[in-house]
């Protein structure tokens, strides 16, 4: 598993730049036989030459593209069980397990019939992301009955995911001198006291089939003026609203006029949908009842939500550190992959036939 992973790694992936990490894993997977490998842009699609149409469809959709590295590097090395390199823990230590899975599981002695997708873009815009040209290319890969997407998780099952949002809020005032600033009005000052609020607004908890996410609106981004010696006339902040599963955008739009009370203009700017919980899905349930995962909400936005759009229920389960994930020295624990790939195997190989 160490040299899957540090294969992975020591391959740069930036979103926007997989197609290198695309190629090398596209040759390694068509030099295994038995396997159909579909491509369409920087994304891979693999499933079995010979598919047994009685069993249930398992996917499995991790993703190739990482954050850009910290300032200075991240170089790959391995220091005792910790391996350390960007995207370690946000995902290739997830796409590690895939690849074990591919190579190494016995699939011939499985209930499940697998599905296999490495997609680019997650990291980036929700409309950029590779899993769309995959719907569309390859539809088969919505056949499936259940999805992991293994995201840093720990180990831990992680249910739904909340929306995300990206909001820019625009304060407007009058330029004027900055010598004479009663001539004018200001658009920076004027959003004090809406950061003073937000700075001090606490994550709203809510509850979702007995789960508890929480949401929260985070400034991000700030920007304005065009002189030093000008009043700024316009200053805009990004807000990143993450919000429970069952809010669509009205709910959204709702949120901020609420939260603005008419004192700035808002527009958002990006979109992505929450993610069901589906603790009613009988593959589902067998994972439960076969690993015995601690489970909790997702408590953040990941592509079982993409899949859920789609009418196919997905969940969050893998090896990744969530809280390593875009850190400067970002690693993973090899033994959370060893640990991942013997639940998965446990589930996938237990003799029982899937209800």
């Amino acid at each position: 598993m160490r040299e899957v992973l540090l294969w992975l790694l020591e391959c740069p992936s930036v979103t926007g730049a997989e197609q290198r990490l695309c190629d090398e894993l596209e040759a390694r997977l068509r030099r295994l036989p038995g396997w159909e490998v579909h491509r369409t842009g920087d994304n891979l699609a693999v499933r079995r030459k010979s598919p047994d149409p009685s069993r249930p469809t398992i996917a499995f959709a991790g993703h190739l593209d990482t954050v850009p590295e910290p300032e200075g590097g991240l170089p790959v090395r391995i220091e005792g069980e910790l391996v350390y390199g960007r995207g370690a823990s946000d995902m290739k230590a997830g796409d590690a397990v895939m690849l074990e899975l591919l190579e190494r599981f016995d699939w011939e002695g499985s209930w499940a019939e697998p599905v296999f997708v490495f997609y680019a873009g997650e990291e980036g815009d929700y409309e950029e992301n590779g899993l769309e040209d995959v719907f569309r290319e390859l539809p088969w890969v919505l056949e499936a009955d259940l999805a992991f997407c293994p995201e840093p998780t720990e180990n831990r099952l992680e249910l739904g995911c909340v929306g995300t949002s990206q909001v820019e809020i625009t304060f407007r005032g009058k330029a004027a001198h900055a010598a004479r600033p009663w001539l004018g009005e200001n658009a920076l000052t004027k959003a004090g006291e809406l950061l003073s609020e937000l700075h001090e607004l606490r994550p709203l908890e809510v509850a979702v089939d007995g789960l508890t996410f929480r949401e929260v609106l985070t400034p991000t981004m700030a920007r304005g003026g065009t002189a030093k010696n000008v009043v700024p006339d316009a200053f805009r902040i990004n807000v990143n609203y993450r919000f429970a599963p069952g809010k669509d955008r009205r709910d959204v739009e709702r949120t901020f006029k609420e939260l603005l009370r008419g004192r700035a203009e808002f527009e958002i700017t990006d979109f992505a949908p929450s993610g069901p919980v589906n603790l009613n899905n009988p593959l589902l349930e067998r994972f439960i009842e076969t690993v015995s995962p601690e489970v909790q909400p997702k408590q953040a936005w990941t592509d079982v939500a993409r899949f859920a759009a789609r009418g196919v229920a997905a969940v969050n389960f893998g090896p990744g550190i969530p809280d390593q994930a875009h850190r400067r020295e970002e690693h993973v624990r090899l033994p959370l992959l060893e640990e991942c790939y013997g639940k998965l195997a446990r589930y996938l190989g237990d003799s029982r036939r899937a209800a």
